[in-house]
């Protein structure tokens, strides 16, 4: 499928718009949200007891019982299956907010005596969650961006001031975070979709989609300004002048594109495959993969493997097989297959593929990504 990229990257103005506009304000809202989040935590770290004789008692309980399964209430006896998919308890053990099963449970059943005990040994606690170590990794990386982008784009950019009065205020800053963070996805955002571009693809295709207006020594200078570099990352092996020419181009490690398209892909990681396959099926990449004789339908994991050397490359990935006999007949296997080809070949059939951001380095090779969790892949 032809792709276009409506994308003045030639423009600073283009620039100034998305790193302080799109990227922005989801890193303003992450920021305020984790902040808010830490300022829960510390208004809730004293014994329960007493946390429930303060102006934070319907906050704790919502956090700790909001959506509990009113027979496990009645009968004194929490477990985990009283806190159905969607209750606010759930969604707050997903942030972090930790308290154990028998804490709840004395929790519950001094509410249902009347009697409070002026402390009941019972404290809300952080546990470390997927979630919130993603949001954290995510922080880090855009607070490193920030600090490498014109100080007058940067000034702009400020965390969000979330007053958390009762457990909606929390989740409400949770979904800004996660609608602002899909707005920059690729698939709906064309600058990052521009960035996304540069992460690995080789030099004649990126001339072939942005002409030589990328390679415009003004574009460079407004590139670096904003922190993004891009360099030779693999060397086919053709030579020295040919490796220039013809290599796969791609963000130096650490700058800012880089530090970008490695926030793109742990976004990827809290919306899950469904929305990184919305973005494949878009662009039509199943069938793209099946043109170049690797059997997608029938791969064991969602990756492919690809290594240059002396201009020649191969590609590994691991096909689904059946054992046909004894113990474990019918039961599914992974067989590995190479294919090899001249770089040119590949140059033709895989440019496409990386260009819209699916060729990730790894370990000295390359993966193509078909999932958002595979290894390697986020």
């Amino acid at each position: 499928m032809a792709v276009s990229v409506p994308v003045e990257f030639w423009d600073e103005s283009t620039w100034v718009r998305y790193f302080r506009d799109d990227l922005g304000a989801f890193y303003a809202a992450l920021a305020g949200f984790l902040e808010a989040r830490r300022g829960v935590l510390g208004r809730l770290s004293g014994d329960l007891a007493q946390v429930l004789r303060g102006g934070d008692r319907d906050l704790a309980l919502q956090m700790l019982l909001g959506g509990v399964r009113q027979e496990c209430v009645d009968r004194g006896v929490i477990e985990e299956s009283c806190f159905p998919e969607g209750s606010a308890a759930r969604f707050f053990k997903m942030l972090g907010f930790e308290v154990s099963l028998d804490a709840l449970n004395k929790l519950v059943n001094a509410l249902r005596a009347g009697r409070m005990p002026q402390e009941l040994g019972v404290r809300i606690t952080e546990r470390e969650t997927a979630i919130i170590n993603t949001l954290r990794e995510v922080e880090r990386l855009l607070d490193e961006v920030y600090r490498r982008v014109p100080k007058e784009v940067s000034v702009e950019v400020k965390p969000r001031r979330y007053e958390v009065r009762d457990a909606r205020d929390l989740v409400g800053a949770y979904e800004e975070v996660l609608n602002a963070g899909l707005r920059l996805l690729p698939l709906y955002n064309p600058f990052t979709f521009f960035l996304n571009s540069l992460r690995l693809t080789p030099k004649p295709y990126l001339r072939v989609m942005y002409r030589e207006r990328l390679f415009d020594g003004a574009v460079a200078a407004l590139t670096e300004k904003y922190g993004v570099k891009i360099g030779l990352r693999i060397a086919p092996g053709l030579g020295k002048e040919l490796d220039e020419e013809l290599g796969i181009l791609g963000h130096e490690r650490d700058t800012v594109g880089d530090l970008v398209v490695r926030v793109i892909d742990k976004l990827y990681r809290i919306y899950g495959n469904d929305e990184y396959k919305t973005y494949l099926n878009k662009y039509g990449i199943y069938d793209m993969l099946e043109t170049t004789g690797i059997p997608v339908k029938e791969l064991y994991y969602p990756q492919v493997t690809i290594k240059f050397e002396s201009g020649v490359v191969q590609i590994t990935y691991e096909e689904t097989r059946y054992y046909s006999s004894g113990a474990s007949e019918g039961r599914s296997y992974p067989y590995r297959r190479t294919i090899s080809m001249s770089y040119l070949d590949f140059v033709e059939k895989f440019s496409p593929l990386m260009f819209l951001g699916l060729a990730k380095p790894y370990n000295g090779q390359v993966l193509i990504c078909l999932s958002a969790l595979a290894y390697g892949c986020s």
